[in-house]
Formats: structure tokens, C-alpha cells, sequence
């Protein structure tokens, strides 16, 4: 998660050169959270196939 978040953060910042100490911090704490949310997406939609291989269906 943190290299999504520096990878973000140095986009940011090459359109936002004038941001203060704060601001980066905001904006890291922002963008952390934004990434965290997705992740736990993710990982729900993941475990919700993670019995099912593909090729290997069951053969009732």
C-alpha cells in the first residue's frame, strides 16, 4: 500500500509544487485512506471467489 501511495503522492506533487508541510500531510493521510478503502474492496470481492479455481468446477 505504501508504494500506491508515494506513487500518488509523487503525481500530486509535480502539479502541486507549492505545497506546504501540512497540506503533504493531509493529502498523504487522504490518499492512505482513499487506498485503504480499495484494498479492503478488493480483498471482500476476492474472498468471495477464493473457492472457486478457475477449470476445476465442481461435478455434482
Amino acid at each position: 500500500m505504501k508504494e500506491a501511495v508515494d506513487r500518488v503522492m509523487k503525481a500530486f506533487a509535480m502539479k502541486h509544487k507549492q505545497m506546504t508541510p501540512e497540506q503533504e500531510r493531509r493529502v498523504r493521510d487522504e490518499v492512505s485512506d482513499f487506498v485503504a478503502e480499495l484494498l479492503e474492496k478488493r480483498a471482500a470481492q476476492l474472498s468471495r471467489f477464493g473457492d472457486a479455481v478457475p477449470g476445476t468446477e465442481r461435478q455434482v
